[in-house]
């Protein structure tokens, strides 16, 4: 029995599923989808489910682009700390957490990213995940931070760099040791506006459907997760290239 007519539908989604590109599959992709199309021949009670998983997984790509495109506006919002070009061919949106091992690790490998590329800007927008508020100061260090970079911008790289270099999570004694050392004593206390900014954040989050941090959009792909710098460039590349 030919099972084409199941088959079709999911050449289809499995385009669909495929990055954008102004150019046909390549070599590589043409053989995998081949291959899959075998498999299913070969193993039809796949069809269904892999039918539903792809239809889901449709779906939510279209979400995404489409929350996306609503906040591509906001995340050139003067609250967010970034580096590299300001008028880039490529814009990194790297949600991250101060409390985050994995954040700090990406920290070299972005700034390598800007320091090679001269077209490139990473804008760093803070979700404190594993913190939401240490009570003796009523603030976090992603509040902090964007306190520093609202209101002392001259001190943010430096506050930013010691925020990342601790290892494990800060608490009122880290941050507090920061603010002395950076003279940002005074931008340590929690305020309204940048509170609400960082709730506008994590909302942020949630409705692009991320997970963990970190967190990259580059381009119109995410990519979940921490990258290290032959990955992060590639991606980097393939979005100029598209752009």
């Amino acid at each position: 029995m030919s099972l084409s007519r199941y088959i079709a539908p999911l050449w289809a989604l499995l385009l669909l599923a495929l990055p954008v590109s102004a150019n046909a599959l390549s070599d590589t992709e043409q053989a995998q989808l081949d291959d899959i199309v075998s498999l299913l021949e070969e193993n039809p009670k796949l069809i269904a489910n892999l039918n539903q998983s792809l239809q889901k997984f449709v779906e939510q790509q279209k979400t995404l682009k489409e929350n996306l495109a609503a906040r591509r506006d906001w995340f050139e919002s003067d609250t967010h700390s970034w580096i590299g070009a300001e008028n880039p061919e490529v814009t990194v949106v790297n949600f991250m957490d101060y409390n985050c091992p994995y954040c700090k690790k990406l920290e070299e490998e972005l700034q390598k990213l800007v320091a090679a590329h001269d077209d490139v800007k990473v804008i760093n927008i803070a979700v404190p995940l594993k913190q939401q508020s240490i009570e003796s100061l009523g603030t976090n260090s992603a509040v902090y931070a964007m306190n520093v970079w609202l209101e002392k911008p001259e001190a943010f790289a430096q506050v930013h760099q010691l925020l990342m270099k601790k290892r494990g999570m800060h608490d009122a004694r880290s941050l507090e040791k920061i603010a002395k050392k950076t003279g940002t004593e005074a931008l340590l206390e929690g305020k309204e506006m940048t509170g609400k900014a960082v709730a506008e954040n994590y909302r942020a989050f949630v409705e692009l459907g991320l997970r963990g941090t970190p967190a990259m959009i580059i381009g119109e792909q995410v990519a979940p997760g921490y990258l290290p710098y032959p990955q992060l460039e590639a991606m980097v590349d393939a979005a100029r290239a598209e752009g």
